[in-house]
């Protein structure tokens, strides 16, 4: 006889029912002939491991770039499609800068000249300012003609150094700086309308053009292609300092 359970048909156990008072022991084998195990089936392929102490690099996400199905979300503004790289400098900004800096060189001329400047019957006469009308004026304000030459050198000065840092926060802020861009900013509103006011009797025309070339590199820097640069340049700098 066969000791394969399978062939021996299913195991026989006792049917409930009213007590005798013998209780004999159960459950009983079920297989009194013994029982061979069937031969175990073949393992199955087992995926290959990569070799102890090396790990596969997967690739991970992405930047969603409108193609792919997965990955993080769109980059942050101002990267690349890849997410990885800054934009490049927009030509807005090299706009501003090549306006910013036209508007500072006239001041930078002009307060050169004025720190050297003499003020002389000569000088009173190529500016067109009668000496009579100007000798009234000092005679006022005490002010005698020496001291005139030393308040116009005094003022070329400022002039001079506002122009020359306005002239380099305009590259600062060429280079990437956002910080430059807010100083440029306030520079300009309250340093253009006091120039205006004071230029209007005399040369209107020169006063307006210089606030309008300024202004314009101003709005240029905060322009949406600017704003973008401006904000690849920050994660930049993030992910290095990180």
């Amino acid at each position: 006889m066969s000791n394969n359970p399978g062939e021996q048909g299913a195991p026989q156990y006792y049917r409930p029912g009213p007590s005798t008072g013998y209780y004999p022991q159960y459950p009983q084998n079920p297989y009194p002939n013994g029982w061979t195990p069937a031969a175990p089936a073949p393992p199955q392929q087992q995926q290959q491991q990569p070799p102890q102490g090396q790990y596969q690099q997967q690739p991970g996400p992405q930047w969603n770039t409108g193609s792919a199905p997965q990955g993080w979300g769109q980059p942050p503004a101002g990267l690349a499609p890849g997410g990885t790289t800054p934009l490049a400098r927009p030509r807005q900004v090299v706009t501003a800068l090549i306006l910013l800096i036209a508007a500072a060189l006239p001041f930078v001329l002009m307060g050169g000249a004025a720190m050297f400047a003499q003020i002389d019957q000569a000088t009173l006469d190529q500016a067109g300012i009668p000496r009579a009308e100007l000798d009234s004026v000092m005679t006022q304000t005490g002010v005698t003609l020496d001291q005139l030459t030393q308040l116009v050198r005094v003022m070329g000065g400022v002039f001079l150094v506002l122009a020359l840092v306005y002239a380099a926060l305009a590259v600062v802020a060429f280079l990437g700086r956002a910080g430059a861009r807010l100083a440029l900013a306030v520079l300009t509103a309250v340093y253009g309308l006091p120039l205006l006011l004071l230029m209007a009797p005399t040369i209107p025309v020169f006063a307006v053009v210089i606030l309008a070339i300024s202004s314009t590199g101003v709005v240029l820097l905060y322009g949406q292609a600017a704003r973008e640069w401006y904000a690849s340049r920050k994660v930049g700098a993030a992910r290095r300092a990180g």
